[in-house]
């Protein structure tokens, strides 16, 4: 009997999520686990990968268990990958056999980004670089948006978005950082 990463009690029960895919679900905490098996069975049958969503309006109280978790396929350690995307949370991976525990709503709330058919990319080496890129900039934005105000700073990024678009773009910073640009 497979035993809860979360709660550690005995007995996941089989549920399919709605979508025709089989997990095991846990009564006590609401996480599911995905075996490898399962989900490569699951994306084979499902077809082409869906075109991701903008933000959803939809709000899932998302409980991610942030304590060290243990595989119940193979007692591994679980890995944490963020998924980024508009999504603040992590799913938990096994290294060893490829399973992935879930906790509470995370499958809705990548369902309803339409990235729940992209699990096995959140993983990978490009996908976390593209995660550490959205929070950089995630936190220069709020950096700028404290420096400048919501105003001033919604004002630069305008003439930014003008100057990048411009053919003369070089021309149109050296002109703006020159503090006399009619001195002769």
């Amino acid at each position: 009997m497979t035993k809860c990463p979360v709660c550690k009690r005995q007995g996941m029960t089989r549920v399919a999520t709605g979508d025709g895919l089989s997990v095991l679900a846990c009564d006590a905490c609401g996480g599911q686990w995905l075996s490898r098996k399962d989900y490569e069975a699951w994306l084979s049958a499902h077809g082409e990968t869906l075109p991701e969503k903008a933000y959803s309006e939809v709000k899932f109280d998302i409980e991610d268990v942030h304590d060290a978790k243990v595989c119940p396929d193979c007692s591994r350690f679980l890995l944490k990958y963020r998924v980024g995307h508009g999504l603040d949370f992590y799913v938990d991976h096994c290294g060893s056999c490829g399973g992935v525990w879930l906790d509470k709503h995370e499958w809705n709330a990548l369902k309803d980004k339409n990235l729940h058919d992209e699990i096995h990319r959140v993983f990978s080496t490009h996908w976390q670089a593209d995660v550490r890129k959205e929070q950089m900039s995630d936190c220069l934005d709020s950096v700028y948006r404290s420096r400048f105000g919501e105003k001033d700073y919604e004002m630069a990024r305008q003439v930014r978005s003008w100057i990048q678009a411009s053919e003369d773009r070089d021309a149109l910073i050296r002109f703006l950082a020159d503090d006399d640009p009619y001195a002769v």
